[in-house]
C-alpha cells in the first residue's frame, strides 16, 4: 500500500529544523532510490530517518527492515502505518550496527549537517554495510566523487568503498525546501578497507591537504623522512596525485605493503 502525505502549513509548524528535517516528496525519486538496492527481499535493510514513511513504504519487501528515527512523533506515525517492520526511536549516530555483521544494506536521506558524522560512523565501524544509498548535499557529494579534483574527502573514502552518482535531486523536491540541491550516491563497500592503518592514513591525508596549494614535499618534510619517496611525486601538489600515488607515498612512509 502507498501512503500519501499532505504537505501543508499545519504540519510545517511541527517540523524540527534543529534536526535538519527535509522530506523528499517526489515518488519517482523515492521509488528509484529504493530500487537501487538490488534484491532487497533477500537482504536486511537499515533506513536512516524514516520520516513519515516517504521512502520506507518502498522498502517493505525487504527480508528485514529496521528504521532509525530520532523524532518520537514521527515514530508514532511510522508505527501506525507499518506493522511488520522495526521502528527504533534512536539517534542513528548512537545505533549499534554490529548486530548486522556486514550483512545489510543502508539507505537514507540524511540531514546535511550530519553528513560527515554519519559517514565517519559508517566508514570506521567494522560492521559496515554491503551497500549504502545516501542522499546528501550536492556540494558534499561532488567532493566525495572528486568531481573537479582529488581532495581529502574522496581519497579517504576510496579506502573503504567505490562511490557512484545515482541522480541529482533539485531542492524543490523536498519539503520544507532546503537552500541547496541534493545528490544520491551509491556506496559499494569493500569487505576490508584497502589499507590496514586507516587512522594513520587519515592523519597523512590531513597533513598533505592542510595547505593544498603547496607541493607535497613542503607539506610533509616537517613530519616525515622523505628520502625514500620519488622526487617526481614530492614535486606535485595534493590534488595532482592519483589515489595510487597517494597510497604509494603513504605505504613507503608507514612501511605498509601494498597488494
Amino acid at each position: 500500500m502507498t501512503y500519501i502525505y499532505n504537505y501543508n502549513k499545519t504540519f510545517e509548524m511541527k517540523i524540527k529544523k534543529y534536526w535538519g528535517q527535509h522530506f523528499l516528496k517526489n515518488k519517482k525519486f523515492l521509488k528509484f532510490l529504493a530500487s537501487s538496492l538490488e534484491d532487497i527481499h533477500n537482504n536486511i535493510v537499515v533506513e536512516i530517518g524514516g520520516g513519515h514513511g516517504e521512502l520506507t513504504q518502498y522498502l517493505t519487501s525487504a527480508k528485514r527492515l529496521i528504521v532509525y528515527e530520532i523524532d518520537k512523533n514521527l515514530c508514532k506515525i511510522l508505527k501506525n502505518k507499518f506493522k511488520n517492520i522495526e521502528i527504533i526511536n534512536q539517534d542513528f549516530l548512537k545505533a549499534d550496527l554490529s548486530k548486522f555483521k556486514n550483512n545489510y544494506y543502508l539507505i537514507g536521506n540524511i540531514p546535511y549537517y550530519l553528513t560527515g558524522l554519519i559517514l565517519r560512523k559508517i566508514f570506521s565501524i567494522k560492521e559496515h554495510p554491503k551497500i549504502a544509498i545516501l542522499t546528501l548535499q550536492k556540494e558534499y557529494g561532488e567532493k566525495l566523487l572528486g568531481k573537479d579534483k582529488n581532495n581529502f574527502l574522496n581519497l579517504w573514502a576510496k579506502v573503504w568503498c567505490d562511490i557512484k552518482k545515482l541522480v541529482i535531486i533539485k531542492k524543490d523536491q523536498f519539503y520544507p525546501k532546503p537552500k541547496v540541491d541534493s545528490v544520491a550516491l551509491k556506496f559499494i563497500f569493500f569487505k576490508e578497507p584497502g589499507i590496514k592503518k586507516t587512522e594513520d592514513f587519515e592523519k597523512f591525508l590531513k597533513i598533505i591537504f592542510k595547505q593544498p596549494k603547496r607541493k607535497i614535499y613542503s607539506n610533509l618534510k616537517k613530519y616525515y623522512n622523505l628520502k625514500n619517496i620519488e622526487k617526481e611525486l614530492l614535486e606535485k601538489r595534493p590534488h595532482q596525485l592519483s589515489f595510487e600515488e597517494v597510497l604509494k607515498i603513504f605505504q613507503a612512509l608507514y612501511n605498509e605493503k601494498g597488494d
